[in-house]
């Protein structure tokens, strides 16, 4: 790559040398002509002369002598060698003797034409004169006619002394001319290669320097003086590129940063359980890489009640925060689903207690923020960062702080909707959906409870099991959601009947079990009585504008009079729910000694015929079928278990507790996939099977290798 100085001085050297040969070739040619005209015309009045001379001498009578000795002042005044003068006479004149050389082709075409000719060899400049004879003439000139060429005046002069001798003034002036524009373009291109060296040197220091973004700023190009208008327009298009680059380009370690960043993104069951200190993590970390003084995130937690949660990275004053209060609510007045916010409840948090924050103002903060909505869970939220208000302006922070948000938004949403969605999750896995009262899951954890309770401490407690009478009825009469407020009624009388501490639940479909802890019989009595009481002044509008009155039956069981297991105690209570309906409903039944022997009889008789229908293989696989609603086509069966009887068909209900009591129930598990498999093989049945099965059977280590026996030899 050449250098500029060495451009220009090459330049300047190379069209110096061109400019003097061209100016060397147009003055020598245009003195040649110049001289050449002027040879021409003294060519000519030499010429003139001497035939006027010889005119003269002729018309006095001069003699031949006289001619020649004039011939030869002429030649001695003209001088020899540059210029000279010969006349040529014609052969009439002189006997075929002529003065001077042998003719040559043009005084032979004058002596033919008569006809004054001027020509130019070489060097050499003639001028051909004719002499023509007149009447005066013709007196000496008796054997020649009027108009006869009788000579010709050859005048010719030699410049070729005069043009080499020019011409090598020429060149020497000219050479020496010549070593002013080189010495110029030299002393030029060193004064242009030592200012463009000075800017390139501060501008290669100042590139040396850039090793981030953020030192792009260093290639302000208005304080390098460059010179020259066009290298000032050169790298004024170079600074709009370096704009550009900082507008575009990010640092390494804003990309280092954004990597940790990403790591944040992980949601773990810590981050969910402390999220407030995964935050505070998060913004001492930032802060490594740019000051920020706080972040923020407001997040709907009831309907009408939202959190908002404030970080601040130290310490800050009352004063400080009042600042931030009212610079987080002017921006949430610009969003309009958070402009009527009823309840507002405000903690602050500090990652770095030991030290204080800095008194800051408004103009010191710059403050940006991020929303949130979902419809699924239904939660919605803003985080904000507020940082030096500076780093607003860089592009390259901008990006970081978008990064950052939306961090803080995956974080802290996240976890909210977690949070939400675990609360949904817990409250429906124990919870009945449509009362809110514990579902049977639950109700079964409480009542074994309760029983390591009532022995632990030496209690009784008692169960109710409730009914609605002729709830089928009210559903096929009036829509299932009819039935779903009357259930919803019905329950909230009866929790409004009950103490604290005592557990209601919905066990199933129409029934309720309350849990009554510290309870005998007379009490249990009452409440009972209670609820069958107050349910008859409730009265609810049917559909069809008339009145329904709500009646319910329960069963009550006492431990541990009645029984000690929760299985027993819960049969003993069902066994009297169904005395109190078929006794004719509305109606409550407590169980006497008779009732108990007759209870454990019938459990007793059960017992004996889960027994034989496991020795006689009596249980019978019931299929269920399972209908896809778009198609109407049966796409799968589930699997049930009965027992016939002679008299009857048993369900499972009746006799699934008390076979795992008795341990059989894996044993009755068998027998029944074998009768199913068998059964859907015979018909060629290609669907799906779900089998029910008890929990129990999973325990046993024979399991899975029994079940792919009776898959493989069935098919």
């Amino acid at each position: 790559m050449k250098k500029i100085c060495h451009f220009i001085l090459f330049g300047t050297c190379g069209m110096t040398l061109v400019m003097v040969l061209l100016i060397y070739i147009l003055v020598s040619v245009g003195y040649e002509q110049v001289v050449t005209r002027r040879a021409e015309k003294h060519a000519a009045h030499v010429a003139d002369a001497t035939f006027n001379g010889l005119y003269h001498i002729m018309k006095k009578g001069g003699t031949q002598q006289d001619v020649a000795e004039f011939l030869a002042a002429s030649r001695r005044l003209f001088g020899e060698g540059k210029s000279n003068v010969v006349v040529y006479q014609s052969e009439g004149v002189q006997h075929g003797k002529q003065y001077g050389t042998a003719l040559d082709k043009n005084v032979r075409e004058v002596f033919q034409t008569g006809v004054m000719k001027s020509t130019v060899a070489g060097s050499v400049v003639r001028q051909l004169y004719p002499l023509i004879a007149s009447a005066d003439c013709l007196r000496c000139h008796t054997g020649n006619r009027m108009g006869e060429v009788l000579g010709v005046i050859d005048s010719h002069i030699d410049m070729k002394d005069d043009l080499a001798d020019t011409r090598s003034k020429i060149f020497i002036f000219l050479a020496c001319i010549t070593f002013i524009p080189l010495a110029a373009a030299l002393v030029l291109s060193k004064l242009m290669n030592r200012r463009i060296n000075r800017s390139i040197t501060e501008l290669h220091r100042r590139i040396e320097g850039i090793n981030k973004v953020g030192d792009l700023k260093l290639l302000e190009v208005k304080e390098l003086q460059l010179c020259f208008t066009e290298f000032e327009v050169i790298f004024d298009e170079m600074k709009k590129v370096v704009e550009k680059l900082r507008e575009m380009a990010i640092d390494k370690e804003v990309l280092e940063f954004e990597v940790k960043l990403l790591e944040r993104f992980v949601i773990t069951s810590e981050v969910v359980r402390d999220w407030k200190a995964h935050v505070n993590h998060i913004l001492i970390e930032i802060n490594t890489f740019m000051e920020t003084y706080f972040f923020f995130s407001l997040f709907m937690v009831g309907e009408d009640s939202y959190d908002l949660e404030v970080f601040w990275r130290n310490t800050p004053s009352d004063k400080v925060k009042g600042i931030l209060e009212t610079i987080i609510k002017e921006r949430l007045s610009r969003t309009p689903r958070f402009q009527n916010i009823d309840q507002l409840t405000i903690v602050h948090n500090v990652a770095l207690p030991l030290s204080t924050l800095p008194e800051l103002k408004v103009k010191d903060i710059e403050l940006q923020t991020k929303a949130l909505f979902l419809e699924t869970p239904r939660i919605g939220g803003i985080v904000g960062i507020g940082v030096v208000s500076e780093l607003g302006k860089d592009p390259a922070r901008a990006l970081v702080i978008e990064s950052i948000l939306a961090t803080l938004l995956n974080v802290v949403g996240s976890v909210k909707a977690i949070y939400k969605y675990t609360k949904e999750l817990e409250f429906y896995s124990t919870r009945d959906p449509l009362t809110n009262l514990c579902n049977q899951r639950v109700f079964w954890e409480l009542l074994g409870c309760e029983i390591d309770r009532a022995v632990r401490h030496d209690y009784q407690f008692a169960l109710l099991l409730i009914d609605i009478d002729n709830f089928k009825i009210v559903n096929d009469s009036y829509g299932h959601t009819f039935g779903d407020r009357v259930l919803q009624e019905v329950s909230s009388i009866v929790r409004g009947l009950l103490r604290r501490g005592d557990l209601p639940a919905r066990y199933d479909g129409d029934e309720f079990a309350v849990i009554l802890p510290e309870t005998d019989g007379q009490q249990a009595y009452l409440v009972a009585k209670r609820i069958i009481d107050d349910l008859k002044q409730y009265s609810v509008v049917v559909p069809d504008g008339g009145t329904l009155r709500v009646t319910v039956s329960i069963g009550i069981s006492l431990f541990p009079t009645h029984a000690r297991t929760s299985k027993e105690l819960f049969v003993m209570a069902d066994n009297m729910r169904y005395r109190a309906k078929a006794s004719g409903k509305d109606q409550l039944a407590i169980p006497t000694d008779q009732d108990l022997a007759e209870v454990y009889q019938m459990i007793g008789e059960k017992n004996i015929q889960i027994m034989k229908a496991i020795e006689d293989r009596s249980l019978i696989p019931y299929f269920q079928p399972i209908v896809n609603v778009l198609t109407g086509e049966v796409e799968a069966h589930e699997v049930l278990m009965r027992i016939h009887l002679p008299e009857k068909v048993m369900s499972a209900m009746e006799f699934i507790d008390i076979a795992e009591g008795m341990g059989v129930i894996s044993k009755m598990d068998y027998i029944l996939m074998e009768k199913a498999f068998a059964k859907a093989s015979r018909a060629s049945y290609k669907g799906l099977l779900f089998i029910n099965i008890s929990p129990k059977a999973l325990i046993l280590s024979e399991f899975i290798p029994r079940v792919r026996s009776l898959i493989k030899e069935y098919g």
